[in-house]
């Protein structure tokens, strides 16, 4: 899920975004693996605001500061540095 959050307003809807993909999910007897789930928040203000993990189903999702998404590695500043490294010590 992809959100541009600018403003509290923004965050509620994104919350409630999470909260009506994870209740279309149950109701589609679809199984959300919290634990394999990740969020990345990406800011590029320079007083960064803390915000709070995204709660599915009573467990918090686990902010990272990077991942992996169709093979390719995204860092929070979107610079390819670990992507291009990984790709480097495969060869």
């Amino acid at each position: 899920m992809l959100a541009l959050l600018n403003d509290f307003a923004s965050y509620q809807s994104y919350l409630s975004s999470v909260v009506r993909f994870s209740s279309w999910c149950s109701n589609k007897f679809l199984h959300l693996n919290v634990s394999k789930t990740k969020e990345r928040c990406i800011d590029f203000r320079r007083n960064r605001t803390v915000i709070s993990p995204v709660v599915i189903n009573g467990e918090p999702v686990e902010q990272v500061d990077s991942f992996k998404y169709l093979g390719v590695i995204l860092y929070e500043k979107l610079s390819f540095t670990e992507h291009v490294t990984a790709v480097q010590k495969k060869s």
